[in-house]
């Protein structure tokens, strides 16, 4: 018996699901990366390299090796609105099919049953390690979702809270999506304007190209008061179709006390 696949395109995203056929790149933030994966598999997947995993909350990993003509396969069952987690630093294509047999391009699930991840190296052969987890609680979706509002403070700067770090990188993002480009690059630090930015003129011309960022979970890493890391998911669908991950997903924060809040000092990958 044979798995066999329609045609789609998976994009990856970085600890957290992507879809419409990409490949795991290690890219700095603001260079779109280019695909090199087919637009669907290449090589049939044979039910003998297809594994059943049992996925939840906890994240598991599996290890294997692939080439350009040869997949592995993992199947799992999950429910319509789950959120399919993971993350891969090899350079390896996915493909995340339906019970229905169909290429998906979201994060969220949208059918109850079994789901198949076929993984393909880009050429020649790698071995991978996958991380995978499986929510349910991520079924907003962008269009839905509102800037949490960041709370403002008539008292003394020294004395005032910092504001919440996570709350602070969603908001951004939201602002980036509302096209609010001189409020975001305020809470740029100069070290990472002169590190990514640029000019101002290419700041608002390269978040142009991004039709829409996609958010995902943001969690705190390091907490040192003044200092704070972060990994953020973030997609970015782009105008011209592509789906882009972020691969510098952890995001490093510092206080900036005459302003009261924080800013954006560095990115990289986790």
């Amino acid at each position: 018996m044979r798995i066999f696949g329609k045609p789609g395109r998976i994009f990856l995203f970085s600890l957290s699901l992507y879809f419409l056929t990409a490949c795991s790149q290690n890219q700095p933030v603001n260079q779109v990366i280019t695909s090199q994966c087919p637009t669907q598999p290449t090589a049939v997947l044979e039910t003998n390299n297809v594994k059943p995993i049992s996925l939840g909350s906890q994240a598991m990993k599996e290890t294997g090796m692939v080439t350009n003509n040869k997949s592995l396969g993992y199947t799992f069952t999950a429910k319509s609105g789950d959120k399919l987690v993971y993350k891969t630093n090899q350079d390896v294509c996915i493909w995340i099919y339906t019970p229905d047999n169909q290429l998906i391009n979201s994060p969220i699930l949208p059918l109850d049953g079994k789901y198949t991840v076929q993984l393909a190296a880009m050429g020649g052969s790698t071995t991978f390690d996958l991380g995978l987890e499986l929510q349910n609680d991520a079924d907003q979706s962008l269009s839905s979702a509102q800037p949490i509002p960041l709370e403002t403070s008539q008292t003394n700067i020294e004395n005032s809270p910092r504001k919440d770090a996570a709350d602070f990188i969603r908001n951004h993002y939201l602002s980036l999506n509302n096209r609010e480009y001189s409020q975001t690059r305020n809470q740029l630090s100069n070290q990472f304007k002169n590190k990514y930015s640029g000019t101002y003129a290419e700041y608002q011309q390269w978040w142009d190209s991004v039709k829409e960022i996609k958010i995902g979970d943001v969690k705190t890493v390091n907490d040192n008061g003044n200092n704070v890391t972060l990994d953020a998911e973030l997609w970015y669908y782009m105008n011209d179709g592509r789906t882009v991950q972020d691969s510098r997903s952890r995001i490093y924060l510092i206080w900036n006390q005459s302003n009261n809040t924080w800013l954006i000092n560095d990115k990289s990958e986790p």
